[in-house]
């Protein structure tokens, strides 16, 4: 669920071409791209275009298996048509994904590594099988296509989405059947994230703020207003839960005290703890932490060296 809450749009534009682009793209015009009958000229610039039609054809997975098929009935180096297989890694809605988390920099060294590396490896890979023999002599004269019709395949498409249709209920009721506990939403892409576990947090406005990326939070920086909602509710809490009310004195995030994992009384105050860990350090020594205030008021910046760090 978090990967659909995050990737909704990359998903959606991914499925939709790639069906598009398998049912009206004729074979002939993706073997056009590919050059035939030039030797190891040929072979070259096969392993390097097939990563190519990885890219724009979207196709990725065991999705690609079908048209490599096609690409090797219409004439493709075997390393070519290797190549391309291996490529579903940088397709393009992966590439989409790869730009939200790691930013577009990364994505275009990434892009040129994985290029370099597919292509060298179909090339490779043609040279192993050339030299064991095991390459076919014969290409096929019929690839099979797709099909609709009730068999297994359509069957367990079926019961795939029944399951599906199921957890996505269960997650929108969660809150109903004790779930969503230690979780809250990343405001600026929408996932859930792990408050435990958080690779960034800030605190704004005296609320931790969680995020599954020093990405997002760079975007949160940049413009806070735009990502948090009125009540802050969806930053912090679980499920669309009011945003908790306590402060974990020891790492300084919000902390529910009904689904708190620790609590402690200490000089006449109430302290609750986002874990085990925290309660421990906690009771080594509570003066330290306990400040005469109320963890309701206060806001601990995280220290260096927690989950919870900038």
């Amino acid at each position: 669920m978090s990967d659909v809450t995050m990737l909704r749009k990359e998903l959606v534009i991914g499925f939709a071409v790639a069906g598009f682009l398998a049912t009206l793209v004729p074979v002939h015009i993706w073997n056009d791209v590919f050059v035939h009958g030039h030797g190891i000229a040929t072979t070259l610039e096969n392993v390097a275009v097939g990563p190519f039609v990885a890219i724009i054809s979207f196709v990725c997975s065991i999705g690609n298996v079908p048209l490599a098929a096609a690409l090797w009935k219409g004439g493709i180096s075997f390393g070519g048509v290797v190549s391309f297989v291996f490529a579903d890694l940088i397709t393009l809605p992966l590439l989409l994904i790869y730009r939200k988390m790691y930013g577009r920099r990364m994505v275009l060294r990434m892009l040129g590594v994985f290029w370099l590396v597919m292509s060298l490896a179909g090339l490779a890979t043609e040279e192993l099988f050339n030299a064991l023999g095991w390459i076919p002599a014969t290409r096929p004269s019929v690839i099979a296509g797709d099909s609709v019709g009730w068999n297994y395949t359509t069957v367990l498409d079926v019961i795939a989405l029944v399951a599906f249709a199921a957890l996505y209920w269960l997650y929108r009721n969660r809150d109903r059947f004790g779930g969503g506990a230690g979780y809250a939403k990343d405001p600026v892409c929408g996932m859930p994230v792990q408050t435990a576990n958080a690779p960034a947090s800030v605190v704004h406005h005296g609320q931790r703020v969680f995020f599954c990326s020093g990405r997002c939070q760079g975007r949160f920086d940049a413009d806070p207003g735009r990502y948090l909602t009125a009540t802050g509710a969806d930053t912090a809490g679980g499920g669309g839960a009011p945003a908790p009310r306590h402060t974990d004195p020891v790492c300084g995030m919000a902390v529910d005290p009904e689904t708190a994992t620790c609590h402690r009384r200490h000089n006449s105050q109430d302290h609750w703890f986002c874990s085990a860990g925290c309660a421990e350090a906690f009771d080594a020594a509570p003066d330290t932490y306990s400040t005469g205030r109320s963890s309701q008021q206060k806001t601990i910046a995280p220290k260096l060296g927690t989950p919870h760090a900038r």
